[in-house]
């Protein structure tokens, strides 16, 4: 069974080598990353350190193996303690560093004076292994770290909006459970709480890095870049219905107060009985009033057309119902979700412009949306059955679409000929 453990330890070293390089490039930079990628890379060392005890050849050999798995694990439940503070947007100041390092430096210094007091190992023979307190007390330590990370995690992803779950949230869920595995067997081994007669790490481990790796490929766990350009997205817009808002607010007020005035005068003018005077500021109040409902309107189409829609297809449905000149047939391939709802307004833009380029140059009797919600990318076509062009202008609205979706790093294409109408082909990534 050793022969089969060992086995084990090396697929699990070299898987957790290849995880390491794909979280790498998921996450590019960000610091959670790092952290992480140190938790996998102590792993994999300590793995390979099980490996080298089985080969040791003598005891000095074997000391310098345990000396090597110790040192190394070590200081995994406080880098996993940091990721989990940063996962969930916690600063980590200089202050916690220090704090939280206190005991982890402790033992590693215990590790490698043991020879000078022998209270971590009380012997490192071939014939005979015996820990004593401070080995206990060093894994005991990351145990409280692991639990304490895993609870952090655990907050985060019960505190989701509306009681939905996100890619991100499972990724997390996994990442806890490929943690606290192996943390509760290495338990389990330390304090001999089963019968078992060979070292059940590896097996932890080995659930631990496909945990991960389901994490990594399925849910695209630490894929920091595009969960900042979906964030950046939502600024963008939450930005945008503040500054509509805040428009309506200030329209309705001046206009209100003006009309107010202006009433005020006229009742003034009557009670003076300046017939005249009352007439103008009546007419004047009516032309405010006039002014003040087309730009709430204005307003509040805007608005309406940038927060309304929590999904795609309830947005290019709208568009489409408004339309009386010509046919508009909308069709939805794929299923709608709200991982997509942040290319809303992308989407309804193109729509919107498309259809309104239709109306005004292709003579068409008929337009079809296509709609195509992918694994990872949103397919959008809207084409006419129109005139078409031989050359394609570049007009506002044309440059409008292009600049929409090369800014969410999605691809435009146009295409047309004379009589054979006009395609717009938009894919945009999610």
């Amino acid at each position: 069974m050793n022969f089969v453990i060992q086995i084990i330890n090396f697929y699990v070293t070299v898987a957790i080598c290849f995880s390491m390089v794909a979280l790498y490039f998921r996450g590019k930079s960000a610091k959670s990353t790092k952290i992480f990628i140190a938790c996998e890379g102590m792993i994999a060392a300590w793995c390979s350190s099980q490996i080298f005890i089985e080969m040791a050849p003598n005891d000095t050999a074997l000391a310098l193996c345990f000396t090597y798995g110790d040192l190394v694990i070590t200081f995994i439940g406080l880098h996993w303690l940091w990721f989990a503070l940063l996962s969930s947007n916690r600063k980590i100041n200089w202050k916690v560093i220090v704090l939280t390092s206190i005991v982890p430096v402790f033992h590693f210094i215990s590790i490698l004076t043991n020879p000078l007091h022998h209270k971590y190992y009380k012997s490192l023979t071939l014939e005979y292994v015996k820990h004593d307190f401070l080995h206990k007390t060093n894994f005991i330590s990351i145990y409280i770290y692991v639990v304490i990370g895993a609870i952090i995690l655990f907050k985060d992803v019960s505190q989701t909006q509306s009681g939905s779950i996100t890619r991100q949230h499972k990724a997390r869920f996994l990442i806890v459970l490929s943690v606290l595995i192996p943390t509760v067997i290495s338990y389990i081994n330390l304090f001999s709480l089963a019968p078992v007669p060979y070292d059940t790490n590896a097996i932890g481990f080995a659930i631990a890095v496909f945990l991960v790796y389901r994490a990594t490929f399925k849910y695209r766990f630490l894929d920091l870049e595009r969960q900042l350009q979906i964030t950046n997205e939502k600024l963008l817009l939450e930005t945008e219905r503040n500054r509509i808002a805040q428009q309506v607010h200030d329209t309705a007020g001046h206009t209100l107060t003006m009309i107010q005035s202006y009433m005020k005068l006229a009742e003034n003018s009557v009670e003076n009985d300046n017939k005249g005077d009352a007439l103008e500021y009546i007419q004047g109040a009516r032309k405010l009033t006039t002014k003040g409902i087309r730009e709430l309107r204005e307003s509040i189409n805007m608005l309406r057309e940038e927060s309304e829609y929590a999904l795609i297809t309830q947005g290019v449905m709208h568009l489409a119902n408004q339309v009386k000149d010509i046919h508009v047939e909308v069709t939805v391939k794929g299923e709608d979700s709200e991982k997509y709802s942040h290319l809303t307004k992308v989407v309804y833009d193109t729509v919107r412009e498309s259809i309104t380029n239709s109306l005004k140059y292709s003579q068409a009797q008929k337009l079809d949306i296509i709609l195509t919600f992918k694994e990872r990318s949103i397919q959008l076509m809207v084409v006419d059955d129109g005139i078409g062009c031989a050359d394609i202008d570049e007009n506002n609205g044309i440059r409008g679409i292009r600049k929409r979706v090369e800014k969410v790093n999605g691809t435009v294409r146009f295409v047309t000929a004379p009589n054979q109408g006009f395609l717009t082909r938009v894919e945009l990534p999610i």
